[in-house]
């Protein structure tokens, strides 16, 4: 359920690839005692491209973003073991619902999906769609509705039309995304 207030009890925050302000989300709830554990998606690709195979020639190699984040919730004190890596160069929300579905395959976890204001009635449903059998919650940072005034600010309004147009493609089957 996407607007539920308070949040129930769940077994695992799941932080959505994207933006690392979902990690301190995260850590709030396992803070709370809303979850147990913290999995992490695994955005970094698993084939890489030209460009990264250039700069690995260089000798220059770009930061892990998976383990950036795993540092940034070990410095807020949560301990390795309640944090746990899901998916392999997950590149799209989609990506990320289905090595989740891999990982919970014949189990009925109860989640509390870590994402954004304008993100989150999309990713909700496409984590539904492909665990069937989860009790998935959304949570973000900010709370899950629009600021006010959200079209004043060009950056925020940008994301929200982007995730409007991407929210279309995905209803009408034809997203990737």
């Amino acid at each position: 359920m996407l607007f539920r207030s308070p949040l129930q009890k769940a077994d695992h925050a799941v932080v959505l690839d994207g933006n690392n302000h979902r990690l301190l989300r995260a850590k709030e709830l396992l803070d709370q005692g809303l979850v147990d554990d913290i999995y992490i998606s695994n955005g970094e690709p698993a084939h890489p491209d030209e460009i990264e195979k250039i700069m690995t020639r260089i000798g220059y190699a770009a930061p892990d973003r998976t383990q950036i984040k795993i540092e940034i919730l070990k410095s807020l004190g949560v301990a390795p073991e309640k944090m746990t890596v899901f998916g392999d160069g997950s590149l799209t929300t989609r990506d990320e619902a289905k090595a989740l579905a891999l990982h919970f395959k014949n189990q009925s976890p109860r989640l509390l999906l870590v994402t954004t204001n304008y993100h989150s009635r999309r990713a909700l449903e496409i984590f539904e769609a492909a665990l069937p059998n989860a009790s998935i919650q959304v949570t973000c940072p900010d709370g899950c509705v629009a600021p006010i005034s959200w079209w004043k600010d060009p950056a925020v309004a940008a994301q929200f039309v982007l995730e409007f147009v991407k929210h279309i493609y995905f209803r009408l089957g034809m997203a990737t995304a």
